[in-house]
């Protein structure tokens, strides 16, 4: 077990065999087609090599292998280079597109175009999900934990007489209406709480239920379960299932940390972001974090084969912290504080060894918000981990992966994502607002990999799975008053081509 993990941090953290308003649209679109009516487009693609096996094996050996020294038989087939540089600027001159970047391509000889669906999200599901997780805990609804007793209201009821007694009558600084009415009435809501006070009880009675759309509700609540849990170890977590119109499965895993003081204050798992202001440097972090990558790495791998989905495996990671936040109100204030430290590793399938490219967007949006449209995000599973275990889980969207339509699709070569790239990218950033005095785009990684599209108008159930190209890197913008503002998300990709037919995805609509 511990050599399969090293091994997994090795190919992942050195990089080595991973995935590594718009203007009008020109005559010549290079929007094309999309989604499942393009699969005619996906034809397999003719081994015109005259070579002998012998022969194409060599000719790999000595001309066409990776940075790392393995043969990428993608790599020669669209002849793309381990590196390449460039730079596009449109015609005011406004807008830069400077490209320095790593071209990670898995180690395969073929991509395909795949059939996905979704995975019923049934009581099966949530009972692996639940065994996976916590085996032998304790399990409790969300109402019965969240009730409040005798000495929770009093407490309230103090507080707010004591407020009332020195006059403060807008205690939460809620302000006033047109009419210069308080929004918050205070005398009004000492009643609500004395009224509350008559029925709460004198203890707390946890109730234990098994995890089931509809568990320890009053009300049968077909698409949603709400609980708390107390594993063996006693730490505690708020335990979570949803399912909805764009998230047939959401699945959500929050640690508690029982020493943060505070009702209104929540520890909240984030990745981590070196250029917050509050936060700390990578150095620090690296000093904070009590667990190696490798024992993180195990403690969620180990979780991952308990699900037993097919192909599943880490393909990215990166430093996380828990912040404690405190969102009483205070005026403008906001307060939060570092609890914990350690990562967050993100999973996705792995076909033919490649993998679907791990984005920070979650797919199913609509193009327009007014529409009743069925959508469908992604297959997700992102793990947390801190100094003593799980900190936080989000697992969404199973896909149960289908019939391969395709064994080996034609590519388009790299030279021509290329040029498709450097238009796009100028189109799409085109319709600048006024105040925007310039905006430069650095892309510093550039991937082929997996990811789903499908055709919500016509089935909000299934898709394909295609190779693309995706974008990473950063931009910065300038305004006219000498402000500057810089996104560096490490996993947001600008621009994703579908490596068949060349036709721009956007990963929000997912097509």
């Amino acid at each position: 077990m511990k050599k399969r993990i090293v091994s997994l941090l090795l190919c992942v953290f050195l990089g080595t065999g991973t995935l590594a308003g718009c203007a009008e649209t020109p005559k010549d679109s290079l929007v094309k087609m999309k989604g499942k009516s393009s699969e005619k487009n996906y034809e397999e693609a003719a081994d015109t090599e005259e070579n002998t096996e012998e022969e194409k094996k060599q000719e790999n050996k000595e001309d066409h292998k990776n940075q790392d020294g393995n043969v990428s038989g993608i790599r020669k087939t669209v002849n793309a280079p381990e590196t390449i540089k460039s730079e596009a600027t449109d015609e005011t001159g406004k807008i830069k597109i400077l490209t320095d970047a790593k071209v990670e391509i898995p180690n395969a000889d073929k991509a395909s175009a795949i059939q996905v669906s979704q995975h019923e999200f049934n009581q099966e599901m949530m009972d692996k999900i639940t065994s996976a997780f916590f085996p032998d805990a304790k399990i409790y609804s969300a109402s019965s934990y969240y009730q409040r007793t005798k000495e929770d209201v009093r407490k309230d009821i103090t507080e707010m007489k004591g407020y009332l007694s020195e006059g403060n009558l807008d205690p939460y600084d809620m302000g006033t209406d047109e009419n210069g009415n308080l929004l918050f009435d205070i005398n009004s809501y000492i009643e609500e709480l004395e009224t509350e006070y008559e029925s709460a009880p004198e203890k707390r009675v946890l109730e234990e239920v098994k995890p089931a759309f509809g568990a320890g509700e009053e009300e049968e609540m077909n698409d949603y379960f709400d609980s708390y849990v107390e594993d063996a170890d006693g730490k505690e977590y708020k335990y979570q299932f949803k399912r909805y119109n764009s998230m047939p499965m959401e699945v959500a895993i929050e640690r508690i940390y029982k020493e943060v003081k505070g009702e209104n204050t929540s520890v909240n798992w984030y990745e981590y972001m070196g250029d917050a202001p509050d936060s700390p440097s990578k150095e620090e972090m690296e000093k904070k974090i009590k667990l190696s990558p490798e024992d993180a790495l195990a403690i969620a791998q180990e979780k991952v084969e308990l699900l037993e989905i097919p192909n599943m495996e880490m393909t990215e990671w990166e430093y996380a912290v828990a912040w404690a936040e405190d969102f009483a109100q205070s005026g403008d204030e906001y307060k939060r504080t570092a609890q914990d430290f350690g990562y967050v590793f993100h999973y996705t399938r792995k076909l033919g060894n490649i993998p679907i490219t791990y984005t920070m967007e979650r797919g199913g949006a609509l193009e327009d918000m007014d529409s009743d449209m069925e959508t469908w995000g992604y297959e997700g599973l992102n793990i947390y981990v801190g100094s003593d275990g799980i900190g936080k889980v989000e697992f969404n969207n199973l896909y149960d992966i289908g019939e391969t339509k395709t064994q080996q699709v034609n590519l388009k070569s790299f030279d021509e994502i290329m040029d498709i790239y450097e238009k796009m990218m100028l189109i799409q950033n085109a319709n600048m607002g006024e105040d925007l005095k310039s905006e430069v785009f650095h892309i510093d990684r550039i991937t082929f990999g997996y990811s789903r599209i499908y055709e919500p108008s016509t089935d909000s159930t299934s898709g394909i799975l295609v190779p693309v190209w995706d974008f990473f890197g950063s931009f910065t913008s300038e305004y006219t008053t000498g402000e500057t503002y810089t996104n560096d998300l490490k996993y947001q990709s600008y621009l994703t081509i579908n490596a068949i037919d060349g036709s721009v995805i956007d990963r929000g609509l997912g097509y």
